[in-house]
């Protein structure tokens, strides 16, 4: 039957149709992009994600903490088979963070020692820094800000610095002034010094009144007590005993604050750690008469006494290593001084013998007069050798000059017979030191000779 016009249309409409359902089934079926191919292969798919994030997720955690993110990508996957793999991949780290049976610190944020080296400006002169303008400074703080973060966390009981007390108060029988005992046993765990050498430690213990709670600014101190120096110990023991009289009312509003310092013959005493104990907090301390051991744990200091920019050049020819002193900044001139006008900062650099730990050469700056933000713009130079770099350690201390050396008492100073230069804070600088933002100055030095890297530093 011979078909019309209409006929071999319709005929050839369907012919094409039928051509593309066929080529649309046959993409579904051998390539991936399609709800069928992925309707029918949802399976398959699902394995390969999992295996894949799994691959991705290369940490150093145990077995258990594994199968944990194995669970999560599953119910990921189960939940949303088109997620994005990126997203589950973020999660991973988190687990590592909360797990308490990793016993190690969060793997995400290590990083190498020398990471400040890729991300430091240089300079393309040996005194370029010296006419630096203040754009430039506050890109190097922000810089040394972020790189130098370290942590601050709590330390858990076991690895932190403890100290031990015995507290009595022995009321009187009239009701009266009462006498409250306080005995400092010993310090435990200490951190190390941030150079070379051990430990000079002594434990300052100071009564002041306190409101509650203990956030409240307290008042004045009303008692002050200090232990006695031990060289060379990370756990001293004193065994010293302090006695004050009070009454029962007055021992309950009354708080200690208990500060273990370590006393450098060549700077201030640097504070390590400290606690604030409320004796309200003490339980039976005023109803009874018997001796209370306290065993507490001491927070670490986060005291900070100023900054300081300066640069560190190093000339390999000339085997001269350059400190470009540019300016402090916020100094905490009552922490020396009764005044500011009494405040003449300047700034020493010594360098230090690693065996022996003695000072073998000392430079100082110009002083200054009643300024927290003194400008020095000064050059010191050492001559050090290339091979004595790996090994040299310095300290960069900011102190005050007396008045009455000033008006002539230097030769008297000198002598021993007169008063002293007082430090008001100070750093170490070298590849062995502790602190990671002085570490990393120095590495950068290193790395770039003939250049001048500055950087912002804190006192303490």
């Amino acid at each position: 039957m011979p078909l019309g016009a209409g006929g071999r249309l319709l005929v050839l409409a369907a012919g094409a149709s039928s051509v593309l359902l066929a080529l649309l089934v046959v993409a579904c079926l051998v390539g991936p992009g399609c709800c069928l191919y992925e309707y029918l292969h949802r399976k398959e798919s699902r394995e390969r994600r999992r295996q894949r994030l799994l691959q991705n997720c290369d940490l150093p955690i145990p077995g258990n903490v594994k199968l944990t993110a194995a669970k999560i990508i599953d119910n990921d996957l189960n939940d949303a088979p088109g997620s994005d793999t990126s997203d589950s991949v973020s999660s991973l780290p988190h687990i590592v963070r909360n797990s308490k049976d990793t016993g190690r610190a969060d793997v995400s944020t290590v990083s190498s020692d020398v990471s400040l080296l890729g991300r430091m400006q240089h300079r393309d002169s040996t005194y370029s820094s010296m006419s630096e303008s203040t754009e430039r400074s506050s890109s190097f703080r922000s810089v040394s800000t972020i790189t130098s973060k370290e942590s601050n966390g709590s330390a858990t009981d076991l690895n932190s610095p403890q100290i031990k007390l015995i507290l009595q108060y022995l009321s009187a029988e009239d009701g009266g002034t009462g006498k409250l005992t306080i005995c400092i046993k010993e310090v435990q765990r200490l951190p190390p010094r941030d150079y070379i050498g051990g430990l000079e430690p002594y434990v300052v213990m100071v009564i002041v009144r306190s409101g509650w709670p203990l956030h409240r600014r307290a008042g004045p101190p009303l008692h002050t007590f200090r232990t006695r120096t031990l060289r060379h110990s990370f756990n001293p023991h004193f065994d010293q005993t302090f006695t004050v009289e009070a009454k029962k009312s007055e021992v309950k509003e009354w708080c200690l604050r208990a500060t273990a310092y370590d006393q450098d013959r060549f700077g201030n005493p640097t504070e390590l750690c400290s606690l604030d104990l409320a004796l309200r907090e003490v339980k039976g301390l005023t109803s009874s008469q018997e001796e209370k051991l306290l065993t507490l744990s001491l927070a670490p200091s986060s005291k900070e006494l100023g900054q300081i920019l300066f640069g560190l050049s190093f000339l390999p020819t000339a085997q001269r290593l350059s400190f470009c002193i540019l300016k402090a900044a916020n100094l905490k001139y009552l922490e020396v001084t009764e005044s500011l006008g009494s405040f003449y900062p300047f700034v020493r650099v010594i360098q230090l013998n690693m065996s022996t730990g003695r000072s073998l050469r000392r430079k100082k700056t110009t002083f200054r007069h009643a300024s927290e933000n003194p400008e020095f713009n000064e050059t010191l130079t050492f001559d050090v050798a290339p091979s004595q770099l790996e090994s040299a350690t310095f300290l960069v201390l900011v102190c005050t000059r007396c008045p009455d050396r000033r008006a002539g008492g230097e030769e008297k100073s000198r002598a021993g017979h007169g008063p002293k230069d007082r430090c008001l804070g100070k750093l170490a600088l070298g590849r062995a030191v502790a602190t990671r933002k002085s570490r990393d100055h120095w590495l950068a030095m290193l790395a770039s000779p003939r250049t001048v890297i500055s950087l912002w530093h804190t006192l303490k």
